[in-house]
């Protein structure tokens, strides 16, 4: 019986040293993104590439991403008001991004992740800072003193006794600028595929198991952050003299720079390719790979159409995608239509057309408290997972739980309502002008902005709408003067005031601020299900494909999310709108509470969908290997074989890496030992009858030829002969590899994870 401790000689004192041959490691390895650059080859170079400085970068990107599609929210519909754009097209180009996500995932995922995963996530990153500055150059080649305006009008919300000439702005680049919006969704688009399905794989790839869900969950909680970072450079542009287009400025080059930073990171961490290393010694150590391998044995078909239909016949995948699919759906698209729906259930003021100074301070609760709670709670969640290491069943119960409370919310708030919800001029869903302010010219663009007349309980859509011809602050408090309607709609009156906000807000008040607790709250659970169901996404698959499987979640919440969850919703605000402008089709306020009700019911019901399959992936998880390593009572020894040779011998390895894995019917254990990370599957091509037959994929070979010695008077170093890099143990943390940890080979056990061959060496 071999023991660790016989890897080592009896007199040694220190830790040993692994030596590789460079010449059996294919260069392409850890080549970085830009071949030009040799200096990025440089040992200096690689030995700064490590998991945590790919992190830090991929955070960086991630708080970019999340600012760059809150400010294009924002800036775009400053963009709209400036140049006039039809209210629907621009509806369309909000969620344009995720349409070309979902059309562009699969591709983007596939094609990146066999080439060189960090070259297209930085070049992509460094195309879509490109698009932030094309966008604006019609804008400000044209923002000149001839091209502005000549004709204005003054959009009052007060009644005025006659009507000015319409506001006639130089538009002629105004059709450019939507174009190049539309681009830029595009870019945004493709930056979102990269972070998610090469970003996570790759960050994935390079970790073990069972510390991935923390790093995922700090990429992915950094994105939440960077949703106020644009928020708050929206407000800091609102502060200048500077149009809609200035945030671009400050965010292009910022991500052009981050995005070059990773190109250079290489194919695999040079930390990586040592763990490989030293699994390979001790794959020719015990001689693990050989028993029971048949001449028939074959890697899975790397091709598209193979991996295509290798995912989609993956039915924990395709359950836990689905699941997402129908919450997510109803989730987001509620949110979308949140502030139309608390116009129709609190009579709260529209803020849609106060472009950027507005969107600081509407609903302040609900702006400020609802990313980072979302972002804690993924922090949390990934943390835990990563300490705890739950099975996936618990993850999956969890999901359940999530998401019923979720459901539960929306169906109680069906029953929560104010009681004054009558608009003063309502008949049969409409709101018209009262008679009392027949002799006002009200503009039909004026959003809802809900007055209460002295003594009245009837609400008015505006101030125009009850004849109020002045505006006064008495104490701070708003209030409007010289209106002629009161407590009846049908008797004109004069010198009348009235409060700004609905009729009995007071009551009303508590109802408000419970709603947006909860909010906030649901959005917290929501929140907390995402990192278990990534590891699952990640783990279900052959490693070889993960990047794929996120792109085919991309591909069906891009899809389904924007296309018919967008439209169905849409059907539901046009069916209940209750006063629309008729010449932008455009919908102010919508008709209560049947609009709340329909909109909380189908939520319910979407997300209970989802919960169906959740359960339905409950009980077909099974014990999906979430984390890789396994508790210490489940080692034991094995027999090992004597691997001393001539000091000119080398050991040749077949294998980059071991890992645990079962046949396709999940029914036999494949020789192929789980290692103490989750990086890669080895491809094994060999004969019990030539053990020694090298590995080859793609004519990319990997073979790694080593020799075990003791140093003599130096810290433990792994040298690459041929290259000349050395990294010592204090420069490259994960440079020492501990072989006492991966000495002990695991007690095979079914599992519910596919065969996973690597095919990216």
């Amino acid at each position: 019986m071999l023991r660790p401790s016989s890897l080592y000689r009896s007199d040694s004192r220190r830790e040993p040293t692994i030596e590789a041959s460079a010449n059996n490691i294919h260069k392409d390895s850890i080549d970085c993104g830009i071949s030009v650059l040799k200096c990025c080859n440089t040992p200096r170079c690689q030995k700064l590439a490590n998991k945590k400085t790919f992190m830090i970068v991929l955070g960086i990107c991630a708080i970019l991403q999340g600012a760059i599609e809150s400010y294009f929210r924002i800036s775009a519909k400053k963009a709209a008001m400036i140049h006039n754009y039809d209210p629907r097209i621009v509806d369309w180009l909000l969620v344009a991004s995720g349409i070309f996500q979902g059309t562009f995932a699969i591709i983007v995922a596939h094609w990146g992740n066999r080439l060189h995963r960090t070259a297209w996530l930085g070049g992509l990153f460094m195309l879509q800072s490109i698009l932030c500055i094309i966008v604006i150059i019609p804008t400000i080649v044209n923002n000149t003193a001839e091209n502005n305006t000549i004709d204005a009008i003054e959009n009052s919300v007060l009644c005025i006794r006659f009507a000015s000439g319409a506001l006639q702005l130089d538009n002629s680049h105004g059709f450019t600028t939507l174009i190049l919006l539309f681009v830029l969704q595009f870019g945004i688009a493709l930056g979102m595929i990269a972070f998610y399905t090469l970003g996570f794989s790759y960050l994935d790839d390079n970790l073990h198991e069972h510390e991935s869900p923390a790093f995922l969950a700090g990429a992915l909680a950094a994105k939440f952050w960077g949703y106020q970072f644009g928020t708050l450079i929206s407000f800091l542009v609102g502060l200048t003299s500077l149009g809609w287009f200035a945030g671009w400025i400050f965010l292009s080059p910022i991500l052009f720079a981050i995005g070059f930073i990773a190109v250079l990171f290489p194919k695999r961490l040079l930390s990586t390719v040592v763990r490989q290393a030293a699994n390979s010694i001790l794959e020719r150590a015990t001689n693990s790979s050989h028993a029971s391998l048949a001449d028939t044995k074959f890697m899975a078909d790397i091709d598209f159409f193979p991996t295509i239909i290798r995912l989609f016949t993956n039915k924990i995948l395709i359950l836990n995608i689905l699941a997402a699919v129908f919450i997510q759906t109803a989730f987001i698209n509620f949110s979308r239509h949140e502030t139309n729906y608390l116009q129709s259930r609190f009579f709260l003021p529209t803020t849609e057309t106060d472009g950027i100074h507005r969107e600081w301070t509407s609903q302040l609760i609900t702006s400020l408290l609802k990313p980072p709670v979302v972002a804690l709670a993924i922090l949390v969640t990934g943390f835990g997972i990563a300490k705890i290491n739950p099975r996936p069943r618990k993850l999956v119960i969890w999901n359940i739980t999530a998401a019923s409370l979720v459901a539960a919310f929306f169906i109680t708030s069906i029953f929560i309502e104010c009681e004054n919800t009558t608009i003063a001029g309502s008949q049969r869903g409409k709101i018209l002008m009262p008679l009392c302010a027949q002799s006002c010219f009200c503009s039909s663009n004026v959003p809802f902005m809900p007055v209460c007349p002295e003594n009245g309980v009837q609400t008015y859509y505006s101030p125009c709408y009850a004849g109020c011809g002045a505006e006064i602050f008495i104490n701070n408090v708003r209030m409007f003067g010289n209106c002629s309607c009161g407590v009846d709609v049908q008797m004109p009156m004069t010198n009348l005031m009235a409060t700004e906000g609905a009729c009995g807000m007071e009551e009303c008040q508590p109802f408000w601020i419970s709603y947006q607790v909860f909010s906030v709250i649901i959005a917290g659970l929501i929140a907390s299900t995402l990192i278990g169901k990534l590891i699952i996404t990640l783990r279900a698959v052959l490693p070889q494909d993960k990047a794929t499987a996120i792109g085919v979640e991309l591909f069906a919440l891009g899809l389904i999310i924007f296309i018919p969850g967008k439209i169905a919703y849409r059907l539901i605000a046009n069916n209940f709108c209750q006063y629309a402008a008729p010449d932008q089709f455009l919908c102010f306020l919508h008709e209560s509470p049947d609009y709340g009700d329909w909109l909380n019911i189908v939520t319910a019901s979407l997300i209970g969908i989802g919960v169906i399959f959740e359960v339905f992936l409950l009980f077909s998880v099974g014990d999906l290997p979430l984390y890789g390593d396994e508790p210490e009572d489940v080692y034991r020894p094995i027999e090992m074989e004597n691997i001393r040779r001539d000091d000119n011998e080398n050991v040749t390895s077949n294998t980059a890496l071991l890992s645990n894995n079962n046949n396709n019917n999940g029914n036999e254990s494949m020789p192929i030992q789980n290692v103490n990370n989750g990086v890669t599957y080895a491809q094994i091509l060999r004969s019990n009858q030539n053990p020694n037959q090298t590995l080859t994929s793609d004519n990319n070979s990997e073979q790694f030829d080593f020799r075990l010695q003791t140093p003599s008077q130096t810290r433990p170093q792994m040298l690459i002969h041929g290259e000349g890099i050395t990294s010592g143990r204090s420069s490259v943390s994960s440079g020492y590899i501990d072989l006492t940890q991966n000495m002990n080979q695991r007690t095979q056990r079914p599992v519910a994870r596919p065969t996973s061959p690597e095919t990216s060496f």
